[in-house]
């Protein structure tokens, strides 16, 4: 047997110690369990989602904007109707014609916008000359709904004594027509008047208006006539 050299020999050795020593590593340290899979149980499908907020947010958009538009439209037909009624106004006065002021009477009176025919009748009777035209705007005011203070005012007025006869007879005969029981206040102070015919008109109105309610306020004459001026 060959007998092997020194340096050799330990070489080898050297060699073997190094590979025990690595698998006895690799032996002592614990291989790492693969991470463990924990399997769901099948579920339902979830159901439908209902429809975006945003759906209802646009139709309350829809509905508001149709409010707004209402109104709109609301106030530009009050504009309307009160140009209407300037315009008409504007015409009685600038035609003499006695049967194209009673047809302008009879629009405005059909007027819907109230507060603004009252006041243009108002208007017109008082500048009105003719007695036969004041007779046709106190009875229009039978024709415009509400606006009971301002039609008082007008027919106060129009049962002055410095107005023509048929023109008080037939505004004390408006008040009975309104229907207002404050028209009684106004009537008592025309009991004692001059003419027979006009005492037992304001008499008769009186008795008319008995039945009616009270109203929620009593104003004085002086308050109702105020509505009407120059």
């Amino acid at each position: 047997m060959k007998r092997v050299p020194l340096a050799v020999a330990t070489a080898v050795a050297v060699v073997l110690l190094a590979v025990a020593g690595c698998s006895k590593k690799e032996s002592q340290e614990a291989p790492v369990p693969p991470p463990s899979v924990t399997t769901l149980p099948a579920t339902q499908p979830l159901p439908a989602l209902p429809p975006p907020a945003t759906t209802s947010v646009a139709s309350a958009a829809s509905a508001s904007a149709a409010d707004t538009n209402q109104t709109s439209e609301d106030g530009q037909t009050q504009a309307e109707l009160a140009a209407q009624v300037k315009q008409l106004e504007n015409e009685y006065q600038n035609t003499p014609d006695f049967q194209k002021r009673v047809s302008i009477i009879f629009e405005l009176s059909s007027n819907d916008d109230g507060a603004d025919v009252i006041d243009a009748l108002a208007h017109l009777f008082l500048n009105e000359k003719d007695q036969e035209l004041k007779i046709e705007l106190v009875n229009s005011l039978t024709d415009v709904d509400g606006q009971n203070d301002k039609k008082l005012a007008i027919l106060s007025t129009g049962m002055r004594g410095d107005q023509p006869k048929e023109v008080r007879l037939e505004a004390i005969d408006g008040m009975g027509d309104v229907e207002d029981k404050r028209g009684i206040q106004i009537l008592q102070g025309f009991l004692n008047d001059p003419d027979e015919d006009i005492k037992q008109a304001a008499q008769d109105t009186i008795e008319q208006l008995q039945d009616v309610p009270e109203p929620s306020s009593q104003p004085t004459q002086s308050q109702i006539t105020g509505h009407v001026s120059q």
